[in-house]
């Protein structure tokens, strides 16, 4: 994984959000703060308007939301633990556990696509959907996240 579209510093544990309305926020202002959009409720719509297409609810407590709105400066991916289960309207009806989160510039959609089934593909594989759920050192888990290619 490259380290300009994932790093250490793109993991967040939220111990807060209880709802998918307050995990998109919290996510909406994750990526903001590290400059990879320039507007917080921007992209925080634009989370809202592709989960209203279809869910990004991916199975085993795990999605894959993701905006190409026009705050998007930089692709990036962001993993996103949840200290509550949150519901999600998953593809398993199962709440989430884990969010994959991506910004996608317009310009590099072909990246996004590249990366999205890297990530679908990656999650196949149970034991790296296990250790992603149940994994809390952050150095482990940027170890996880970097492997995928």
């Amino acid at each position: 994984m490259e380290t300009e579209i994932f790093s250490k510093s793109n993991i967040l544990f939220d111990q807060t959000s209880q709802t998918q309305n307050e995990a998109f926020k919290k996510m909406a202002q994750f990526v903001a703060d590290r400059g990879y959009v320039t507007s917080a409720q921007t992209y925080y719509q634009g989370l809202i308007a592709r989960e209203k297409e279809t869910t990004t609810g991916f199975k085993n407590g795990i999605a894959i939301p993701h905006s190409d709105d026009d705050s998007v400066k930089a692709a990036g991916l962001f993993l996103i633990k949840f200290r509550h289960r949150i519901e999600w309207h998953a593809l398993d009806q199962q709440p989430v556990q884990v969010a994959f989160t991506l910004t996608i510039p317009k310009a590099g959609s072909k990246k996004h696509l590249r990366l999205l089934s890297l990530i679908a593909r990656k999650l196949m594989d149970e034991t790296f959907t296990q250790a992603v759920l149940t994994e809390t050192d952050l150095d482990k888990l940027t170890q996880l996240i970097a492997a995928i290619n």
